[in-house]
């Protein structure tokens, strides 16, 4: 293994359906509170995206088929829903890996984390949309069994073809009912905090990022033993000189008054107010030593980030078998690089070849990345708490033993 640098759920209606467990009976979330007080060690199955669908494309994806046909937007994303619903069929390789994930789960599994991109999303039908998410987090729950499931809010799980968020309140709603179920206490947002032990989680929406409740849940935990930020985008930039729109506060993902991709002007007004908020979190996070948790690029990363007066160790996870085009990502990591100075030299194919705006909020990031490790694999993982430190292990596609190793502290 190479070791880098050392009552009924609400949702019994979803296929598999699930019953009351027995932990929340005089403790919320077991797993979360009273199993952590008897030791302050505690691991975390973790996958990243994982987009499921289900083949052929017209079980989830007809009205976007019906809707799209003419406009050239199904031409657009067919390649897509064919690939990434093929991984969940006869000969792909995604339900292999989820059930491997549940099958290293450790006795001390406090609860189950999944990264954003739980669903391919793109149905052009809320009904579509609601089964599809209904269907992934009953396939979480047969997997995970007894501990919570939880899961971060990306751009997919949220999609609505053009319209970039149109399934956004129908979302929210139905996975703060999810949460509430799963961690046994009420949870009305997207964005919410809780403890494992000594430490504090944060689940951080990326599509409408709260910075304000970000600050103050971190405030009200200072007595954390480790902070650990879990969000889709990432935090510490994209490693891949790529959009400033695929991490956390890069600029706005929406317009507030169409719902779609914001116009220039927009941008431009937005600009200043967005880099102001995601300098802002970052000192508090680096202030904290955070541990960042992230996925969308579909990669293996991880980034150490000196500044502002602290440190944040970002973790990218990816568990999607195939890419865009069909091919299938190897589990084996294929090494991009592990070199720091490479940060950010490698432009994504959105990136401009001139983009000074880029270039000067990439230099803010790059003096201070001190490990820097890019791979293209697909896997799944788990993270060890303990007082000596926190680990990440990672499994190639279905494989029960760990190939990698990443310390994180």
């Amino acid at each position: 293994m190479n070791d880098f640098l050392h009552s009924e759920s609400p949702f019994a209606d979803f296929r598999g359906g699930m019953t009351r467990r027995n932990f929340v009976t005089g403790c919320a979330a077991l797993s979360l509170g009273c199993a952590a007080k008897r030791s302050s060690q505690y691991s975390v199955p973790l996958l990243g995206d994982v987009h499921y669908d289900t083949p052929p494309l017209e079980v989830f994806h007809s009205e976007f088929k019906r809707l799209h046909s003419e406009d050239g937007m199904f031409d657009k994303y067919r390649a897509e829903f064919e690939s990434f619903s093929s991984m969940w069929g006869e000969g792909g390789r995604s339900a292999a890996l989820i059930a491997s994930s549940g099958k290293i789960r450790r006795a001390d599994a406090a609860f189950a984390l999944q990264l954003g991109d739980l669903i391919e999303g793109d149905c052009e039908s809320s009904a579509h949309h609601a089964r599809m998410l209904a269907e992934a987090l009953g396939l979480m729950k047969r997997t995970y069994g007894d501990i919570p499931f939880v899961t971060v809010a990306g751009n997919h799980d949220v999609r609505k073809g053009e319209h970039r968020q149109g399934e956004f309140e129908n979302y929210r709603r139905d996975i703060s009912k999810w949460h509430s179920h799963e961690l046994g206490r009420k949870i009305d947002d997207i964005t919410f905090s809780f403890r494992s032990g000594p430490d504090l989680w944060i689940i951080a929406d990326y599509n409408r990022p709260n910075i304000e409740l970000v600050e103050k849940l971190l405030n009200e935990h200072r007595d954390a033993r480790y902070t650990v930020f879990c969000t889709h985008g990432a935090v510490l930039t994209d490693g891949a000189r790529g959009s400033r729109r695929w991490f956390f506060l890069g600029r706005p993902q929406y317009s507030e008054t169409t719902g779609k991709k914001p116009s220039p002007e927009e941008l431009a007004a937005m600009e200043p107010i967005w880099t102001a908020a995601r300098r802002r979190v970052r000192r508090l996070l680096a202030e904290r030593q955070a541990i960042v948790l992230s996925g969308h690029s579909h990669k293996l990363e991880l980034r150490d980030w000196f500044g502002d007066g602290g440190r944040i160790t970002e973790f990218v996870m990816n568990s999607v078998t195939r890419t865009v085009s069909g091919k299938d990502v190897p589990g084996e990591p294929a090494v991009i690089t592990e070199n720091p100075a490479d940060f950010g030299r490698y432009r994504g194919k959105t990136a401009l070849k001139k983009d000074e705006a880029l270039d000067r909020l990439y230099a803010e990031y790059e003096s201070g990345i001190k490990r820097y490790y890019s791979a293209l694999a697909a896997g799944h993982a788990e993270l060890i708490f303990s007082d000596w430190g926190v680990q990440a292990n990672y499994y190639a596609l279905d494989s029960l033993k760990p190939c990698a190793s990443f310390k994180l502290r």
